[in-house]
Order: C-alpha cells, then sequence, then structure tokens
C-alpha cells in the first residue's frame, strides 16, 4: 500500500483496507477453548456462548445440544465483510435444521444506531450481535477484520481465519469444515489462516481521566431511566464499570444498583423473582 495514503487514513481516523497477509495474525488459533461471551442482538435478544457450545452448557432449558458454533467478527465500513456475510448466510440456509448456529458480531461503536438500518438495507437474514467497545474481539485476538472462528460443538476453536478471499469459496469451506466436525475428525491444533483483503480494527474507546470516577456524585434520582437502561447495556457489551459509572456521575455500588433495579422489573414483567 502506497505509505502516503497509509498516512493520510491515519491522521483522518479512516480504517485501513490491505490484503490480510500485511498484518499480523493476532488471532485465537485452532485447538483453543473459545472464549465465552454474552452480547446483545438487534433483535433485543442477548446471546450467550455457552448456551450453545462447550462441554457443559448454560441453558439446557433452552438448548440441550452442543452446537457448531460460527462466529464472524465485522464492521459496516468493512467492505471484504460485505462479501463475506452473504456466503455465511447462503451456508445457514442449508443446515437451517442442523446443529449449527452463527453470529456476526458488529464491532461499530455506533452500536444499534448505524447496524439497524444497514442490516435491513442489506436485506440480510442472520443474527447480529453488539460489540461496540470491541472487548470480545479483543479477547479472539482480532486486529482487523473480518474475522472467521469455526468453533466445535465442546467449546474448542476448530478454524480460525482472517481476511476475505474472492477466491476462495467460503460456503464450500464452511461445508467441508462442518462435515469434518459432524464426522469426529479432529482439527490440527495451533493453527490460523490469513488471506485476502482485511480491514483494520480502530482502537478503542480510551478510558477517562482518573478524576471521572471520583467527581462529586449526584444523586441517582438526578439520571433519567433511560440513561441508566444505556449505563447498564455499556457495562454488558463489556465496558469497565467504572469508566461508565464515571461518566454518569454516580458511584460503582449506584451502577450495581441500576442492574439489580432492572433486573428486578424484567423478572416481574416476566412472573418470576430475581435471586438477590
Amino acid at each position: 500500500m502506497n505509505l502516503r495514503i497509509v498516512c493520510v487514513c491515519m491522521l483522518a481516523g479512516l480504517p485501513l483496507a490491505f490484503t490480510a497477509k500485511a498484518v499480523e495474525n493476532a488471532i485465537l488459533k485452532s485447538g483453543t477453548e473459545a472464549p465465552t461471551f454474552s452480547l446483545p442482538g438487534l433483535d433485543g435478544n442477548r446471546e450467550v456462548l455457552r448456551t450453545w457450545c462447550g462441554t457443559t452448557l448454560l441453558k439446557p432449558h433452552i438448548n440441550a445440544k452442543p452446537h457448531t458454533v460460527i462466529v464472524s467478527f465485522w464492521a459496516t465500513w468493512c467492505k471484504p465483510c460485505q462479501k463475506e456475510i452473504p456466503e455465511l448466510i447462503a451456508f445457514m440456509k442449508n443446515h437451517k435444521n442442523d446443529p449449527v448456529k452463527s453470529f456476526c458480531v458488529s464491532i461499530d461503536k455506533e452500536g444499534a444506531s448505524i447496524v439497524d438500518p444497514f442490516i435491513k438495507e442489506k436485506k440480510w437474514d442472520i443474527p447480529i450481535l453488539l460489540d461496540p467497545y470491541a472487548k470480545t474481539a479483543e479477547r479472539y485476538g482480532v486486529k482487523t477484520v473480518p474475522a472467521l472462528f469455526v468453533i466445535a460443538p465442546d467449546g474448542i476453536i476448530y478454524y480460525s481465519a482472517t481476511g476475505f478471499d474472492d477466491k476462495t469459496d467460503l460456503t464450500a469451506k464452511l461445508e467441508e469444515l462442518y462435515g469434518n466436525i459432524t464426522a469426529g475428525k479432529k482439527a490440527a491444533s495451533g493453527e490460523s489462516h490469513v488471506s485476502g483483503e482485511a480491514v483494520a480494527v480502530p482502537d478503542a474507546p480510551s478510558e477517562p481521566p482518573p478524576e471521572a470516577t471520583v467527581a462529586p456524585q449526584p444523586s441517582v434520582s438526578g439520571v433519567p431511566p433511560q440513561a441508566r437502561w444505556k449505563a447498564v447495556a455499556r457495562v454488558e457489551c463489556g465496558e469497565s464499570v467504572e469508566k461508565v459509572a464515571g461518566e454518569n456521575g454516580v458511584t460503582v455500588d449506584e451502577l450495581k444498583k441500576w442492574y439489580q433495579e432492572l433486573k428486578k422489573a424484567a423478572m416481574s414483567a416476566w412472573g418470576q423473582k430475581s435471586d438477590q
């Protein structure tokens, strides 16, 4: 890539597109246990990886059979991602009745406000999860997108790759991998793959200055309910509780109380009792 273009993009804060081989391949490799996550979806539901795969399933009343799980990290500004996702959708259509799940995890900092209209415009029919602070992406070692992980039913990464190669039939590759998994064939440990075009992941929002967490605290009643809900959602998405509390001008304990209040309200609506 032309050095002048790189410099202009960096100064403008724009993501850089390049061949995936041009950057360090830092993503988690095959044979590694997939880090669990709990991320909100555009449909309003929260998805937890251990609901679908792992040696012990988190919610057997929802799902009692270990699934193969495909996770793709992407962003609306990532052109190669826009080529990859339709192939994931095509694969999933072929396996809608099989024990396989697929999640496209957006790292767009704007969250649902930009992702939702984008998905509707594209008419993509695939579960979309939100990771606006890229905390889950960071745990998977994602430095460029798209980044694809195929996780076996036992919760171990079977295949990982960065970049999208126009010359490779991704749907056929996924069919091969899924066939190997269902046949009980073990993957080689310590492998990851790099090919095609990728886009660099921008730096995550910086932490607030130390004084933000010790500033005078207003009463909880001064924060409107909608702001409290957004604060809880940010923490659930992986942002530090200290940062969110500081930006809302409350203590960490008060923020935790908001979570409990929201949980009690939800349980009440569902006719259930919350744990204390």
